[in-house]
């Protein structure tokens, strides 16, 4: 016997993908917001230059990252992104002489002829702050009082006022935003002579952010942050499948790579 109710399981379970996405906002200029109440921020990283580097140098290098990584303490998460992508747009200036430029623009022309083996390599440190996060229960507010009783009895008269709340969440927000700011900057400072960090502002941020959910090109090129907020809503700009054995996005499928141990 054929039953509509199977039939349509798949498309009544079906949700949104921005559903899935914990990103609300930005509160400031580099600062992003999640939906659980952490803050963000999403630095750029280019890399050291390896090749005329011997062994010692190199492991001297990655122990003074090790060093400067330790400042986030275990109240931030790090993650890291790379994004491998052929066919790159390759820098290049013309000198106004003939020769000079002739010689440019041949070189430019064989290296875009090769453009589908050639690869551009780009790497993302987001920094989480975790410790931002206000969800508190009633009886640990009640359990902070002998410690600091203050600060427990303003939290408990926020818990029957929907305006205190907001205050005490605007308090926390701002500690939280001018806590993680201190890290980062200590961090860019103690890498700046041998590596090159950048700090995304807002507009940049956003389009990094796209190019986790989305891999045509075109949206890719095309995406441009018109609200702070809603950010979970305007990075999902792709449409998702999903099958027995694959996902695709748009028209492309998706492998997913895991690994058994860290």
């Amino acid at each position: 016997m054929l039953r509509l109710e199977r039939i349509f399981k798949n498309y009544q379970d079906t949700g949104t993908l921005n559903a899935q996405v914990n990103l609300y906002g930005f509160i400031d200029d580099h600062i992003f917001l999640t939906k659980s109440g952490d803050l963000g921020v999403i630095l750029e990283v280019r890399g050291v230059d390896y090749e005329c580097l011997d062994g010692a140098a190199l492991d001297a290098l990655t122990k003074r990252l090790e060093s400067a990584l330790k400042l986030f303490g275990d109240d931030y998460r790090l993650y890291q992104y790379l994004f491998k992508r052929n066919h790159p747009a390759i820098p290049h200036r013309l000198y106004g002489n003939a020769v000079v430029d002739a010689a440019i623009q041949n070189r430019i022309a064989h290296l875009e002829s090769k453009s589908e083996k050639l690869f551009a390599l780009s790497i993302y440190y987001v920094v989480l702050f975790e410790g931002s996060r206000s969800a508190r229960s009633l009886g640990s507010v009640l359990l902070g009082i002998p410690k600091r009783p203050a600060q427990a009895l303003g939290e408990l008269q926020a818990w029957f006022s929907t305006q205190k709340q907001v205050v005490l969440l605007d308090r926390e927000l701002v500690r939280a935003q001018s806590t993680l700011l201190q890290k980062v900057g200590s961090f860019l400072l103690q890498v700046a002579d041998f590596l090159t960090v950048l700090l995304l502002d807002k507009h940049q941020a956003f389009r990094m952010l796209t190019q986790i959910l989305n891999f045509a090109p075109h949206k890719l090129e095309h995406a441009r942050l018109k609200h702070d907020t809603f950010l979970d809503y305007y990075v999902s700009a792709s449409h998702l499948e999903c099958h027995r054995g694959h996902l695709c996005v748009d028209d492309y499928f998706v492998k997913v790579l895991t690994l058994k141990e860290p």
